[in-house]
């Protein structure tokens, strides 16, 4: 059993990564607005509340990039966009985590600014490999409807999120600590 309390958020990131996959066909016409659409990021959001809850385990920032590949199979059946994000915005979290106070809100415009910068990220990537041909209007307007959605499923997710990460640490066996 101790094995698996140190792998449940591995476990969880995999669960929100199939909800973000069920989310997005089930809400998809609720996420676009006059041809403009957002995204489901609650693996993104998870990742980087892990590591502003957890700012002292590094072995995360090895979580991350785990589940970034498990996430670029996932979504675009190549290896690279979320493989190089999730590691790096977890290492961010947990140096900003260290100066910021441990409130709902200075952890929310740090996700927030995380996940503007990962839909600039994947934009940039995929229209520099041809995979896709979009403006730069059509970003900025995705941006705030992702903005939104994302706010939405931060506030649905972060007790689940605060809870994972403080009662079952990665990769670390708390019973050493327990009576």
């Amino acid at each position: 059993m101790r094995i698996f309390r140190e792998w449940v958020l591995a476990i969880a990131l995999y669960v929100a990564l199939v909800l973000d996959g069920s989310l997005a066909f089930y809400l998809h016409q609720f996420q676009n607005w006059h041809g403009y659409g957002a995204s489901c990021w609650l693996m993104p959001i998870g990742i980087m509340l892990i590591a502003l809850f957890d700012d002292m385990n590094d072995k995360e920032i090895w979580l991350a990039l785990g589940a970034g590949v498990v996430a670029d199979i996932y979504n675009f059946g190549i290896v690279g966009v979320y493989t190089v994000f999730f590691p790096l915005a977890c290492w961010c979290c947990q140096k900003i985590a260290r100066f910021l106070p441990e409130t709902f809100w200075a952890r929310l415009i740090i996700v927030l600014l995380g996940l503007t910068l990962l839909d600039a990220f994947v934009w940039l990537i995929l229209n520099m490999v041809g995979l896709i041909s979009t403006s730069l209007r059509t970003l900025l307007i995705s941006l705030a409807l992702n903005l939104v959605w994302s706010l939405i499923f931060f506030c649905l997710s972060y007790a689940v999120w605060a809870n994972l990460s403080t009662r079952y640490p990665f990769l670390v066996d708390l019973e050493a600590y327990r009576q």
